[in-house]
């Protein structure tokens, strides 16, 4: 059984105090989004990722399988005046967006979520441009403040694997958080 974050706990993701183990402002650092590029944040909750990535790309793709979680992030991009996501609903094995419709997909503490890895990853490659980058992050298997059972979580290894196996091509790892993989990969098949 896979792990899933409940809904109704979602204040715990936009804490402050997560701010110190997961900032957002080091993933921008570290990856870099310009005012050209479209993102999808898969997984994305209310907005942690999503609403800092609005403020410096073209367009953001939120994306959830929780409609509580898409009708928070709303909610909290209006209330900062934000204009630039659009909020999709998907399941595992359908992202309801046009083929290449992204530059760069983001999956943040999602991988350990899926049932289907494989069948997501490919929708993720679909929507994807050739050539375009996806971002992984997840949990590492240490003790954190926060995060799933550590039995639930996918070693770095592991997701590595996963990605090459299918056909991704590795292009960074980046030690970003203490307690989660930054790997950064590019589309190379469509």
């Amino acid at each position: 059984m896979v792990f899933k974050f409940p809904a109704e706990e979602w204040q715990r993701l936009v804490s402050p105090e997560r701010e110190t183990w997961q900032n957002p402002k080091e993933l921008l650092n570290a990856t870099n989004p310009t005012k050209e590029e479209v993102w999808a944040d898969l997984g994305c909750g209310p907005g942690y990722f999503t609403l800092p990535l609005a403020d410096r790309v073209k367009k953001v793709y939120a994306i959830d399988y929780d409609e509580r979680m898409l009708d928070l992030c709303k909610y909290r991009a209006e209330s900062m005046g934000l204009k630039n996501i659009e909020y999709v609903l998907c399941t595992e094995e359908k992202i309801p967006l046009a083929s290449e419709e992204v530059d760069v997909s983001l999956l943040a503490n999602l991988l350990h979520e899926l049932v289907n890895p494989e069948a997501f990853l490919e929708e993720v490659r679909r929507i994807t441009k050739p050539g375009g980058r996806i971002i992984l992050i997840d949990w590492q298997p240490v003790p954190s403040p926060a995060g799933p059972p550590l039995e639930k979580r996918i070693p770095k290894e592991k997701a590595l694997n996963l990605l090459i196996r299918m056909g991704f091509r590795h292009l960074s790892d980046l030690n970003t958080y203490p307690y989660h993989y930054l790997l950064v990969f590019e589309n190379t098949l469509t």
